[in-house]
């Protein structure tokens, strides 16, 4: 299977450098770079070289442009964008809402302009973190498998990626820890959707644009203090994270049938004109 070939070379080689530079620095400076659990400075080196990564395996591997994982602009793309962003910040407030009705999460209020501003400047990074993570997974991951694997194959590989890709500290855990074990079953939910947020548009701009909502009412709510850990509860949500609960993977897959009413049949011709 070369696709599978190809994932695997992406991975060790990324993992060669991780390696190499995580053990390098606490080597040299006696301090965590910050690479493994994304924070700091060692999460923009980790974004940033992920991305160089991608385009270098589509362009010299792939031999494919990297605009060409769904990048390329179609009229009225801004607007699949939008539309994108609203549908994934409402889903979050909502669900937000039902498990504050019910005590999972307790809701704050912490006034302040400059508080504000804060939340705001920092919300906004949730846009690159969500086009960087759909350009790696419902990007170059998803669509070198389809190259050469059924749809159900690519999309669950791109999940079981997605999933150890947000705890490279301690992968083992999501199989060990109970609420390890919830968060890998929302994540692999999400990406579900994600996938065929894709797969009916043949274009990033959509997963881009609820991946984004979702992360900026998620990242904004939190500096605003606006949410804190209620009673854990399996079925709503552990330690305040919807993620962590049944009812939200069965949102998160459901969310699939609602999908065609964020695309119009225009947008639908413009994707396909580029496709």
């Amino acid at each position: 299977m070369k696709a599978f070939v190809k994932i695997f070379a992406f991975v060790f080689v990324f993992a060669a450098f991780l390696a190499t530079l995580h053990y390098g620095v606490q080597f040299l400076f006696q301090k965590d770079a910050g690479l493994l659990l994304h924070h700091g400075t060692g999460q923009v080196t980790f974004y940033l070289f992920f991305v160089l990564l991608v385009f270098l395996f589509q362009k010299y591997v792939n031999r494919e442009p990297f605009s060409s994982l769904g990048l390329r602009a179609y009229s009225g793309w801004y607007v699949t964008l939008l539309k994108g962003w609203a549908a994934g910040a409402i889903a979050f407030v909502g669900y937000s809402l039902l498990m504050g009705a019910f005590g999972a999460v307790v809701f704050t209020y912490r006034p302040g302009f400059g508080r504000l501003v804060t939340a705001f400047v920092v919300a906004f990074s949730g846009f690159t973190i969500a086009l960087t993570e759909e350009i790696m997974f419902r990007g170059f991951f998803l669509q070198t498998l389809l190259k050469d694997l059924p749809k159900w194959i690519a999309v669950t590989v791109t999940g079981l990626i997605f999933v150890v890709f947000h705890d490279l500290a301690n992968p083992l855990s999501f199989f060990t820890q109970p609420r390890q074990m919830m968060l890998a079953g929302g994540l692999f939910s999400l990406n579900l959707l994600l996938c065929m947020a894709y797969l009916k548009t043949r274009s990033l701009f959509l997963p881009v644009g609820i991946h984004s909502g979702i992360l900026f009412a998620k990242i904004f709510s939190r500096k605003m203090k606006m949410i804190g850990a209620g009673v854990d509860s399996y079925w709503l949500g552990l330690e305040a994270d919807a993620r962590r609960g049944f009812l939200a993977w069965i949102f998160f897959i459901l969310g699939i049938f609602i999908l065609n009413y964020l695309i119009t049949e225009r947008e639908k011709r413009g994707t396909a004109s580029v496709g």
